[in-house]
């Protein structure tokens, strides 16, 4: 696997994190595919969200904590058409992996599938 990304891949996942970034869902909605599926354990069982599901739980704004905030990508790997990033943004109050699988889709590189998981951190009381 190369170190380099590509930059058509960086970018799909910028588009990403600039949805996480805004809050807004038109921002977020055009790094996927609009048949994607969010994948997830919840309690101990899979549970899923369509795109508008995800989209709808956008709070349409940046958040309060946004200067907070990281995300970078911790790897990609890719083929023609078809390429897989883990993801992680690291918030105040947790961290979430997430495994995205991009398909390159009429000449554009969405995210057509999300798996992750939040790994909440203790909070300090002031």
């Amino acid at each position: 696997m190369s170190s380099v990304i590509p930059d058509a891949i960086r970018a799909a996942i910028q588009r990403y994190f600039d949805g996480h970034a805004t809050g807004s869902a038109s921002v977020m909605q055009r790094a996927f595919h609009d048949r994607a599926r969010l994948q997830f354990v919840q309690e101990g069982r899979y549970a899923e969200w369509s795109l508008d599901e995800y989209l709808a739980k956008l709070p349409g704004q940046p958040p309060d904590d946004e200067p907070h905030r990281t995300r970078r990508i911790v790897a990609v790997q890719a083929t023609e058409d078809a390429a897989t990033a883990e993801v992680e943004l690291d918030y105040p109050r947790v961290r979430f992996v997430d495994y995205l699988t991009l398909l390159l889709v009429d000449g554009d590189w969405l995210i057509v599938n999300k798996a992750f998981k939040a790994f909440p951190k203790p909070q300090v009381s002031s």
